[in-house]
């Protein structure tokens, strides 16, 4: 009895997920006027009785959407700085790799969750906030600063540099990325690149990083 019940669990589990990404596909690829519970359960393949049972109305839905685009970007902004602590990249590294990988691939989920985030200032009740991701973040900055509210100026300063170039059209150009978060990070007093390493080492760990990415905000 115990394992069917464990089973079911799963299964549902596994539906809301699939679920929520079908979501996720639907606000980046196609808009917010095309988040309805029926186009989501038709892009994951179940009926559309189980996505109300899962998420009893659209906006349910969207605050699944906003949880998920926040712990995708953090978790990526995570592992770049557990790879930066190891000595695997220059801090600078790490930013850059994570800007261009926002930029490029990751252009239209970061703009959605920008969206998001306007429609949660404006209507609160409808669109619920990020949970305390931008804790999490500024929790990761702050072991390199040292002080939380330097750590969240650099923050805000990041985010406005990210915000600048996903408006851009044009495609992201990591030299020129490179070049203003070394100026930002020179700015908060922090290490851009450690003086003995070479111009062209320092361009193959931006490119070993960057490839290393995939989609994601």
């Amino acid at each position: 009895m115990g394992s069917t019940r464990d089973g079911r669990r799963q299964r549902g589990a596994d539906t809301r997920r699939t679920l929520v990404q079908a979501a996720v596909d639907v606000v980046t690829t196609s808009g917010f006027d095309r988040l309805t519970l029926r186009e989501v359960a038709g892009r994951a393949g179940v009926s559309p009785a189980s996505a109300t049972y899962h998420f009893g109305t659209v906006a349910d839905l969207l605050a699944a959407v906003v949880e998920e685009l926040e712990l995708r970007s953090t978790q990526r902004l995570t592992d770049l700085t557990r790879r930066s602590r190891a000595g695997e990249l220059s801090l600078l590294d790490a930013c850059t790799t994570y800007l261009v990988d926002l930029l490029g691939p990751g252009r239209r989920a970061y703009l959605t969750m920008l969206e998001l985030r306007i429609r949660a200032a404006r209507d609160p009740d409808r669109v619920a906030p990020p949970a305390g991701q931008d804790a999490v973040v500024v929790d990761l900055i702050q072991d390199h600063v040292g002080n939380r509210e330097r750590a969240a100026e650099l923050f805000s300063a990041v985010v406005g540099l990210a915000t600048l170039g996903a408006l851009d059209p044009a495609p992201p150009d990591p030299a020129r990325i490179r070049a203003r978060m070394a100026r930002l990070l020179a700015g908060f007093g922090l290490p851009t690149e450690p003086a003995e390493r070479s111009t062209g080492e320092a361009a193959d760990a931006t490119e070993r990083g960057t490839t290393a990415g995939g989609e994601h905000p």
